[in-house]
């Protein structure tokens, strides 16, 4: 059952729809359903989804587990833990954690996974960890969100304070490579780019939108560049195939 609709924002009106990983993660996980938790990533969620029909959007659910994480999986479900969420002063920080798992879901870096992997969910998550966090990946997903906080209404400094703690966080564990981008911690082979990284990355990006610039236009280029070298590698090996298939043997092997 859906808690009731109250204030500005609010949950879509629809049963949550059932997926294999968010039913072996409920199964898993204690959820919290009620109080300022659970309102607070309705709120957010429906907020940066305010241009998608109510019965494509994403739902995001608190978890009650040790990680101070959030993740997302093929579905329609994002996950935030109870204990980073905590630390999330503010609706545009905690937007800014959603966002970005979003973010995945929008730019298509989600592969589909057999149905082979349901009876083995945690290694299915080992393996899209993999797969999905990669540190180009994770930039893409950053600015991605910052573009959508931006269109809910959220301010980027209040939505980077995510990131500030993220910061303590890592700096708290001795994580130091996690939050410099120096020499050492570019060569250290990570998931996410360093955190002061990804802020200098994400204000960037900010004052490249002021002047009408969006990820999209970058993916674009990116994409023509792939085009460009396939079709030059094409060309090359249709070369040489011809060039070996065409030439002439030595004298004395006939």
């Amino acid at each position: 059952m859906t808690r009731p609709i109250s204030g500005p924002t609010f949950k879509a009106m629809h049963e949550p729809r059932v997926d294999w990983l968010r039913s072996r993660i409920e199964a898993e996980y204690v959820v919290e359903r009620d109080g300022w938790a659970g309102e607070r990533v309705d709120r957010v969620t429906a907020e940066l989804q305010r241009d998608v029909p109510v019965g494509e959007r994403l739902d995001t659910l608190v978890l009650w587990m040790n990680q101070w994480t959030a993740f997302t999986g093929p579905g329609h479900t994002i996950y935030v833990s109870r204990r980073l969420l905590e630390t999330l002063p503010t609706d545009a920080a905690a937007a800014f954690v959603v966002a970005h798992e979003l973010a995945h879901h929008r730019l298509g870096h989600l592969p589909r996974l057999s149905p082979g992997w349901r009876a083995a969910p945690k290694l299915a998550l080992a393996m899209l960890q993999r797969l999905v966090h990669t540190p180009g990946r994770e930039r893409d997903a950053d600015l991605r969100a910052i573009e959508l906080c931006i269109a809910a209404g959220y301010d980027v400094d209040d939505c980077l304070v995510a990131l500030a703690r993220m910061e303590h966080e890592a700096l708290d564990w001795g994580d130091v490579d996690g939050v410099i981008d120096d020499v050492t911690s570019q060569r250290t082979r990570r998931s996410h780019p360093a955190v002061r990284r990804r802020v200098a990355d994400i204000q960037a990006h900010v004052a490249a939108m002021a002047r009408g610039h969006r990820l999209a236009d970058e993916l674009r280029t990116r994409a023509a560049a792939r085009r460009r070298t396939l079709a030059i590698a094409g060309g090359v090996a249709a070369t040489v195939a011809i060039a070996l298939i065409t030439r002439r043997p030595p004298r004395g092997l006939l």
